[in-house]
Protein backbone atom coordinates (compact mmCIF):
# COMPACT_ATOMS: atom_id res chain seq x y z
CA UNK A 1 0.00 0.00 0.00
CA UNK A 2 2.79 2.45 0.87
CA UNK A 3 4.42 1.57 -2.39
CA UNK A 4 1.22 2.65 -3.99
CA UNK A 5 0.64 5.74 -2.40
CA UNK A 6 4.23 6.55 -3.37
CA UNK A 7 4.28 5.98 -6.72
CA UNK A 8 0.50 8.01 -7.29
CA UNK A 9 2.47 11.36 -4.90
CA UNK A 10 5.50 10.78 -7.78
CA UNK A 11 3.11 10.86 -10.42
CA UNK A 12 1.63 13.99 -9.49
CA UNK A 13 4.08 15.82 -8.50
CA UNK A 14 5.78 15.41 -11.56
CA UNK A 15 2.58 15.96 -13.45
CA UNK A 16 2.44 19.45 -11.71
CA UNK A 17 5.47 20.20 -12.64
CA UNK A 18 5.13 19.46 -16.16
CA UNK A 19 1.65 21.37 -16.53
CA UNK A 20 3.58 24.78 -14.76
CA UNK A 21 6.27 24.56 -17.35
CA UNK A 22 3.55 24.52 -20.56
CA UNK A 23 1.69 27.24 -18.95
CA UNK A 24 4.44 29.60 -18.22
CA UNK A 25 2.85 29.37 -14.24
CA UNK A 26 5.89 30.64 -11.52
CA UNK A 27 5.63 30.95 -8.08
CA UNK A 28 7.01 34.46 -6.28
CA UNK A 29 8.25 35.03 -2.93
CA UNK A 30 8.36 38.75 -3.33
CA UNK A 31 4.73 39.80 -3.09
CA UNK A 32 5.46 43.30 -4.74
CA UNK A 33 6.68 41.48 -7.71
CA UNK A 34 4.35 38.69 -7.85
CA UNK A 35 1.63 41.68 -7.36
CA UNK A 36 3.41 43.86 -10.41
CA UNK A 37 3.00 41.14 -12.58
CA UNK A 38 -0.46 39.98 -11.88
CA UNK A 39 -1.17 43.63 -12.81
CA UNK A 40 0.75 43.51 -16.14
CA UNK A 41 -0.95 40.25 -16.96
CA UNK A 42 -4.55 40.89 -15.48
CA UNK A 43 -4.60 38.01 -13.69
CA UNK A 44 -5.85 37.33 -9.84
CA UNK A 45 -3.23 36.07 -7.24
CA UNK A 46 -3.30 33.68 -4.65
CA UNK A 47 -1.56 34.58 -1.54
CA UNK A 48 -0.51 31.86 1.38
CA UNK A 49 0.19 33.35 4.73
CA UNK A 50 2.08 31.08 6.79
CA UNK A 51 3.71 31.53 10.13
CA UNK A 52 5.57 29.27 12.89
CA UNK A 53 6.27 31.38 15.52
CA UNK A 54 2.41 32.32 16.25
Amino acid sequence: MKKLLTLALLVAGSSAAIAQEEHGAKWYADFDEAAAVAAETGRDMIVDFTGSDW
